[in-house]
């Protein structure tokens, strides 16, 4: 949704690096997770084989040297997307969000508006299915 913003190859990779961390914290990579994965790589013009991810890097590997605020909600907003994917939103899933909040430096009430407007967007895809299919 807002990936098309990131305009370095540093921040793409970085990106893709976090967002196959969280999609794969709870050891199982879900349909939905998957789908995400897929359609970052396609906002971003990445192919699959332009990557590749060192499974040793750490949360604060990757994101720890990230200084720019409008990039830090953009990977906080999209990751918070990603975590609700599954409509599962697990123990793994909040370690890592609240490390991502404490790396970034974010206050209580900028998680909260970013939690809160990913799951009014979960909730509009879901009304918006059931207009779809009920019509």
């Amino acid at each position: 949704m807002f990936l098309h913003f990131l305009q370095t190859k540093e921040h793409k990779e970085a990106f893709l690096e976090l967002a196959h961390l969280v999609a794969s914290a709870d050891g199982f990579v879900h349909k939905k997770e998957r789908d995400y994965l897929q359609s970052f790589m396609e906002e971003m013009e990445i192919k699959h084989t332009d990557i590749s991810f060192s499974k040793e890097k750490q949360l604060g590997d990757i994101i720890g040297g990230l200084k720019d605020e409008h990039i830090k909600n953009i990977f906080f907003a999209e990751i918070l997307l990603l975590i609700y994917a599954d409509g599962d939103f697990n123990d793994d899933e909040k370690k890592i969000t609240n490390e991502m909040k404490r790396l970034f430096g974010f206050s209580d009430e900028t998680f909260e508006a970013l939690r809160d407007w990913v799951v009014r967007m979960e909730q509009l895809k879901v009304e918006g299915l059931k207009l779809i299919l009920n019509t």
